[in-house]
């Protein structure tokens, strides 16, 4: 029944004059699939930044809490502009979107890597907070931090993996 009711969506957007003026110009699709892939460049960069400072391999010397104001802006400015390319590419071809199994996937993941993005911002981001010297309660947030960017990590080598299954599904 879900998959009838997402068909008739699929074929009622497909319909609408704005689908169709998307996806018969010839420059509106290639220029959103190469905004998104900047886009996606820039948040897998500063994402990866973000765990790679959590694992202690990059800006080791700076406070998480630098690092993480520095990325964060970045992130949800290039997140904004997937979401608004990622709307261009659906509309345009909803079909070949909405219902392929790797989109499904993709998506339920990335709510995966913002609900981990939120967890690293509540609990880790703190300027007080710098969890060097490896003591007590220090160590547990260092522990936390560092599963927490192994996590993140994961995440987004499975949302890559999905995202270039898409074409292919």
């Amino acid at each position: 029944m879900k998959n009838a009711t997402l068909n008739q969506f699929c074929l009622w957007l497909e319909d609408m004059q704005f689908s169709q003026l998307i996806k018969f110009s010839d420059w509106v699709v290639p220029s959103a699939q190469i905004i998104h892939i900047f886009a996606v460049s820039a948040a897998l960069s500063v994402l990866l930044m973000i765990a790679l400072r959590l694992l202690g391999y990059f800006a080791s010397e700076q406070p998480f809490a630098s690092t993480f104001a520095k990325c964060w802006p970045i992130f949800r400015i290039s997140l904004l502009v997937l979401l608004g390319s990622g709307l261009i590419l659906i509309i345009g071809e909803p079909s070949r979107a909405l219902v392929n199994s790797s989109f499904q996937i993709k998506m339920i993941l990335l709510v995966g890597v913002l609900l981990n993005l939120q967890f690293i911002k509540k609990r880790l981001v703190n300027p007080l907070t710098d969890w060097r010297s490896g003591y007590g309660p220090e160590r547990v947030i260092q522990t936390q931090g560092r599963i927490l960017s192994i996590t993140l990590l994961l995440l987004l080598i499975c949302v890559v993996i999905a995202g270039r299954m898409i074409a292919y599904t």
